[in-house]
């Protein structure tokens, strides 16, 4: 009787063994397109074909990613096959091995390849890339655990000519996805990387880190957000234009929105920044945007891009007017706003400060101009130059209105700066040390530098016509 037990029971856990992966298939081919829509990023990124053929220990799974057409001049845009295979639960068999944490039950193991050459079809490497391998687990609870190490290289880029080199140290990266709701965990850790052209011009970057996705204060869960740190950046464009960045630390942390708004706070910081052999920093700005429109904002990154000629760089009349009478008001309408709260960079000639809080009105009114718009707008805007930095912008608006640098003088400086404080359009502070400009619109209001102001379009008139004089 207990022979006869024990063999029932045997065949039994080796019909569940048996089974499972079966189970298991079907589970993953259930969530195979929630996982798909996570990859579906309007503006960046669109999935333009999929295909999941289920077996029994192991399924086989096709995904094609594009960048979105907004990213690309040319068609077809850029893009990436994924193929997967995946071995079913709760043994794994044929799975790699987690190196971490060797062998251990899961739902299943996927190993995804991917050519990275074919993100830039028309580019030709030496040495070829070699392809990348992601290993992916999903666990128990419902979380798929993926990992991916892009070995150390140095390659040559090539387009009927030689265009640039690369040089970079092994990245390693890992996301954390739910299948369900909750927020995706990923970070990317790229300790050195160099590219060079052949005009000169170079990218290269020390200790960068990136990670989407933050542990909350108990550490057992995930908010949405984001940080790049590093410890370097330099950036240089072969014509003599360089700048080196240092420490940098950027933190994006979301805030309650509508599914169609925005909301969140930026805070940075930059220790040193040097700017064609200029040392400027430590550079700080703290941020907060709420219920911004996301299509309108997309809509307005577009056309500042389209507003100017690229062969004569001259305003696009209709641009413009798109802009103005359509993406402005339907970005302000829905009464977000925008508070930058600190804005604070140390400069060879002092501190350069600056505040500003906008409020949009729930609804916008008809506009045609800039006026119309920013009239409708409640708004406080403080900056704060160096006296030793706005003799500098003084003599760069000099110099773009046509004047010889040969025939500006210091007194020169110092009546255009007079005649400008002399007619309110800026004001001198802490004995002359420092110049500020402060203008606020309240109810429609405009003041500026304390004084009422006529209109927006008669403040800006005030503005040019100095700007002419100098």
């Amino acid at each position: 009787m207990i022979r006869k037990t024990l063999f029932l029971g045997l065949l039994v856990l080796v019909g569940i063994a048996a089974a499972a992966p079966a189970l298991v298939g079907f589970y993953l081919e259930r969530e195979f397109d929630d996982v798909i829509a996570r990859f579906e990023r309007p503006g960046l990124t669109r999935v333009v074909s999929s295909d999941f053929e289920r077996g029994w220990f192991s399924s086989e799974a096709q995904l094609r990613i594009e960048l979105d057409d907004a990213l690309c001049e040319d068609q077809p845009c850029a893009g990436v096959m994924l193929d997967t295979t995946i071995h079913h639960g709760p043994v794994p068999f044929g799975a790699p091995v987690d190196t971490e944490t060797g062998f251990r039950p899961s739902l299943g193991v996927a190993v995804t390849q991917l050519d990275p050459a074919s993100l830039w079809p028309r580019l030709v490497f030496d040495p070829a890339l070699a392809p990348l391998e992601i290993v992916t687990r999903v666990g128990f609870q419902a979380h798929a655990h993926s990992r991916l190490r892009i070995k150390g290289n140095s390659v040559d880029i090539s387009r009927e000519r030689r265009l640039a080199h690369i040089d970079a140290a092994p990245v390693t990266a890992q996301a954390n996805v739910p299948l369900g709701d909750g927020a995706i965990e990923a970070g990317v850790d790229a300790p050195q990387f160099r590219i060079v052209g052949e005009n000169g011009g170079q990218l290269a970057w020390r200790a960068l880190e990136a990670r989407l996705g933050q542990p909350d204060q108990a550490g057992n869960a995930t908010r949405e957000g984001g940080v790049l740190r590093a410890e370097s950046l330099r950036v240089a464009d072969g014509l003599g234009l360089s700048a080196l960045l240092q420490s940098l630390a950027w933190q994006w942390q979301p805030l309650p929105a509508a599914e169609d708004r925005l909301s969140g706070r930026l805070d940075g910081r930059i220790s040193r920044a040097v700017i064609n052999n200029s040392e400027y920093g430590p550079l700080m700005l703290v941020a907060e945007v709420t219920d911004i429109d996301i299509d309108a904002w997309r809509g307005l990154v577009d056309q500042l891009g389209q507003l100017r000629d690229v062969e004569t760089g001259e305003l696009d009349p209709e641009a413009r007017a798109v802009l103005y009478g359509e993406t402005l008001p339907t970005l302000l309408s829905g009464a977000p706003r925008i508070d930058i709260e600190r804005l604070r960079l140390t400069t060879p000639q002092g501190d350069v400060r600056a505040k500003l809080r906008i409020n949009a009105p729930e609804q916008m009114r008809e506009a045609r101009l800039l006026a119309d718009v920013v009239s409708q707008l409640d708004m406080n805007f403080d900056a704060r130059l160096p006296a030793g930095l706005a003799r500098d912008i003084t003599v760069q608006v000099m110099l773009a209105s046509g004047r010889s640098p040969y025939a500006i003088e210091e007194s020169d400086i110092d009546e255009a700066l007079a005649e400008l404080v002399g007619q309110n359009l800026i004001e001198s502070v802490d004995d002359g040390a420092v110049y500020r400009l402060h203008l606020t619109i309240d109810a429609g209001r405009l003041t500026l530098n304390g004084r009422n102001q006529i209109g927006w379009q008669a403040m800006v008139d005030q503005f040019e016509a100095a700007r002419e004089r100098l």
